[in-house]
């Protein structure tokens, strides 16, 4: 079965005209079956407090998860002296075709230098039910200042993707009520383990030149290709038969600057039949990444 995957840094939903649109934004990946976006904020003034994760899968009309790198107090009391309860939030989303049958936020290393404007980071992770077989999916977003801040968070998602299926599902196992028991506390939830197959996408704000990309990718040899280990991924990019370089996914880089990837378990990569960047899209300062799949 074809399958179209993308992934997309929205910028909040800032384009390059300088306007908020969060529509412009669903429009841009419509034609994804699943897509990872990230730099995803509810509840900010800028915004006219809107709730982007929503808005933008209402648009699509897609399943979708939500996680929050990070969560800051913006409640208020109106004039009536009631609370109003409502969280700022910055993190990444998951949108699918299909249901999403669990999901959990991962956070990652956070190690900020003194004077330096940071973000806390995260991934998302979900489980799709793909009719060809579920798929892990995860939308990541790593540090943007330096290798030293980002490399912590390459490890923690390489050991997260690969430990994933041994860890079983969010609920294993019968519950120990007796079966005449009137009370079913998990009501019928029943979850396998994590699959093996695996998607991890995002704006790693690194290129495929750093010690990041080799971490998650395999060292690159002269003469013998990315000599990758079991444990690393496959850039979907280079398995769609493009070189590693020569294309930027950051408008205000034109040239050669491939910061947004699409990275999967080696069992994916063979079904990779295209890969290009939208480079014509304007509603972000990053541009979307579309793979195509054929499951």
């Amino acid at each position: 079965m074809p399958l179209t995957f993308a992934t997309y840094n929205i910028q909040f939903g800032l384009g390059q005209d300088g306007a908020f649109d969060t529509g412009r934004i669903a429009d841009a990946v419509a034609a994804a079956d699943i897509i990872c976006f990230q730099e995803v904020v509810q509840n900010w003034p800028r915004d006219d407090y809107e709730d982007q994760a929503a808005s933008i899968a209402e648009r699509l009309n897609l399943f979708y998860v939500f996680g929050s790198s990070f969560n800051v107090d913006g409640s208020f009391r109106d004039a009536s002296g009631k609370v109003v309860n409502r969280r700022r939030t910055f993190g990444n989303m998951v949108a699918s075709r299909w249901p999403i049958t669990a999901s959990r936020t991962l956070h990652l290393r956070k190690k900020p230098s003194p004077g330096v404007f940071d973000l806390q980071r995260c991934a998302v992770e979900a489980i799709v039910d793909v009719p060809s077989g579920p798929i892990r999916v995860y939308s990541t977003h790593l540090a943007h200042q330096a290798p030293s801040h980002r490399m912590p968070q390459v490890e923690a998602l390489r050991e997260y993707i690969f430990r994933a299926p041994y860890e079983g599902g969010p609920i294993d196992g019968p519950h120990p009520l007796p079966p005449e028991a009137a009370f079913d506390w998990t009501e019928g939830l029943a979850f396998a383990p994590a699959p093996r197959s695996a998607i991890l996408a995002g704006d790693f704000n690194c290129r495929p030149t750093s010690e990041e990309y080799a971490h998650l990718c395999g060292e690159l040899h002269p003469k013998r290709g990315r000599t990758r280990h079991y444990d690393q991924l496959v850039d979907s990019w280079v398995a769609a038969g493009n070189g590693e370089e020569g294309v930027s996914t950051l408008y205000t880089r034109p040239d050669d600057y491939k910061i947004d990837h699409v990275l999967t378990t080696d069992d994916l990569a063979p079904k990779v039949t295209k890969s290009w960047v939208a480079s014509d899209v304007t509603a972000s300062d990053h541009y979307p990444v579309f793979v195509e799949f054929d499951l």
